[in-house]
């Protein structure tokens, strides 16, 4: 046992004082924390401010243009007016132009300007404003429907909320959908990265032939348990300083910039506030303006992350023991990480049929191909992560444990007979058969 401690050590204390360890440790929490911070800023702070000119030659949407708090829109008249002010203007941004046609209703308008292009938030401004205009002159002189009646019937929408009837919290399903690739990526690159390490590591110690000088005083199973428990020790304290560091960083952001924070948390009030009528229409405008980053906020605080994060932690330190012992034995095979193509690809192909079958899973998270993927042992650190954020029956989640816990032993036996094999193997062509060969008895002996 010491020696395999002796191992882990040497693993562990050899990747951890790589730069590349801090570097990569350092990034992630300043993205993740930027990530959590970049919506509500873009949400909060004020545009800046433009001044449209209107030159309408219909009549029909002179004085009708709403400006706003980021907008300003101003009657121009004549199309060579509103040039000759725009060349002369600086504070002009630029010109909306709504020539008349032979038809009485007009089928096209321009948005002109000079140098710079309006944002993308002008634009979307002015052309939804003259559709809703456009409507609202058919309906009221055609229909003889009323301004008030139009903006009630435009800006009153029903919002549909998944709800569960018995806890009666929200479902906001692409919130935590988001949250389940982000889990499922996580696991599946860290079990092929670090799986990968330990199998680069022991192909390099058998083509140096290193490891003929350490099985002189390690058994091949100390060996290949110690570079497998020390490389995931690595994963893990680096999965560890992210959570650590980015609760930092986002507990810093809130700290220093709290009034973006509370203005968040404030307009979540609108959604809950509705008259009648063109009031209704303008508050229901304002919900729905806050709407994106509400719903982030909620549907984050609506996800367990004390049962999120330990389940995390226990798929992936067995996923990973599971995948990295066959990664290990695979390894041993070889002499060269092309010869070990033939080998790797059947042992990582559950994986990825979890990941080409993650749309069908994401479609539904409660199906029976969601269920049995996260079930079925070697596909379970996958599956499991993407259904968890929903919330997983507790029986379901007892049974993946307890056969992920019953197969990882078996392929870590499997992985140790064909590690003591292999290691010592050299110039030979390893196939399919010798594997075999080497996990039965005499093979086994033999070797």
């Amino acid at each position: 046992m010491n020696k395999i401690f002796l191992v882990i050590q040497r693993e562990y204390a050899t990747r951890v004082r790589k730069p590349s360890f801090w570097v990569l440790t350092l990034v992630v929490p300043i993205l993740l924390a930027g990530l959590y911070a970049v919506p509500i800023v873009l949400a909060t702070r004020p545009l800046e401010h433009a001044n449209v000119l209107v030159a309408d030659e219909t009549g029909l949407f002179t004085g009708e243009f709403r400006s706003g708090r980021d907008i300003t829109y101003l009657d121009a008249g004549s199309l060579d007016y509103a040039k000759r002010q725009l060349a002369e203007v600086d504070s002009l941004d630029a010109i909306v132009y709504i020539p008349a046609r032979e038809s009485t209703i007009p089928y096209d308008a321009f948005l002109y300007y000079r140098t710079d292009e309006p944002s993308a938030t002008v634009q979307s401004n002015v052309d939804r404003q003259l559709q809703e205009i456009l409507h609202n002159r058919i309906l009221q002189d055609v229909h003889g429907i009323s301004p008030e009646d139009y903006a009630m019937l435009t800006g009153t929408h029903i919002k549909l909320r998944t709800q569960d009837i018995e806890t009666g919290r929200d479902g906001f399903l692409t919130i935590k959908t988001v949250v389940g690739i982000v889990l499922v990526m996580l696991v599946f690159m860290a079990v092929f990265l670090f799986g990968s390490q330990v199998m680069r590591g022991v192909m390099e110690e058998k083509t140096s032939r290193i490891v003929e000088v350490i099985v002189c005083s390690v058994k091949p199973f100390q060996l290949m348990m110690g570079k497998v428990v020390g490389i995931g020790l690595v994963g893990l304290t680096q999965f560890a300083l992210w959570m650590l560091l980015s609760a930092v960083a986002v507990g810093g952001l809130q700290v220093t910039h709290g009034d973006l924070f509370r203005q968040t948390a404030e307009s979540m009030q609108l959604e809950s506030v509705a008259t009648k009528g063109t009031e209704a229409a303008a508050q229901m405008e304002a919900a729905r303006t806050a709407m994106p980053v509400n719903e982030l906020m909620q549907g984050l605080t609506s996800i367990n992350f004390g049962l999120l994060v330990l389940v995390f932690v226990f798929y992936f330190v067995f996923g990973y023991l599971l995948y990295s012992s066959l990664f290990a034995a695979m390894g041993s095979l070889v002499d060269s990480e092309t010869d070990s193509q033939q080998f790797t690809l059947p042992v990582t192909a559950p994986l990825i049929l979890s990941m080409l079958l993650l749309p069908a899973m994401i479609n539904a998270p409660s199906g029976s191909l969601s269920v049995w993927l996260s079930i079925i042992p070697f596909t379970s650190p996958v599956a499991m992560m993407l259904r968890i954020p929903f919330g997983v029956p507790v029986w379901q989640l007892a049974l993946s444990a307890g056969l992920l816990l019953v197969t990882f032993p078996a392929c870590i036996w499997a992985a140790a007979r064909i590690y003591r094999a292999g290691i010592l193997r050299y110039g030979q062509k390893t196939t399919w058969h010798d594997v075999w060969r080497f996990l039965s008895r005499r093979g086994a002996q033999k070797a």
